[in-house]
């Protein structure tokens, strides 16, 4: 069967879109500290976890905005969305620009 070329590119077209979208609708979570944290995002009925090794970051899908908890911290969860990077200071997930400071801070523990 053969397909028409407008046909395969738009396919193609979405795909690559598809792609770019993907890194763009996450939460950036940076591990300043010597041990792996785990972190949580809450989606409302998923909850997708990562690793994040010592001195490293990893991405949390976040599309419409979540809360963030890293679990072993003594803290509460981070009202995140699209885009916000995260970090660990003074024991606790933080903004990592501290731009944002104290906004949508909920407790969870």
């Amino acid at each position: 069967m053969h397909m028409p070329t407008t046909v395969k590119t738009a396919a193609l077209g979405f795909a690559a879109m598809a792609l770019a979208a993907g890194p763009a609708l996450a939460v950036t979570v940076q591990n300043p500290t010597d041990k792996a944290l785990e972190v949580v995002a809450d989606l409302g009925a998923t909850e997708p976890k990562v690793t994040v090794e010592p001195g490293k970051s990893a991405k949390l899908d976040c599309p419409e905005g979540c809360e963030v908890r890293a679990i072993g911290l003594n803290s509460y969860g981070v009202s995140a969305k699209t885009g916000d990077k995260l970090t660990v200071k003074d024991g606790a997930l933080a903004y990592a620009d501290g731009a944002a400071g104290e906004k949508g801070k909920t407790k969870t523990q």
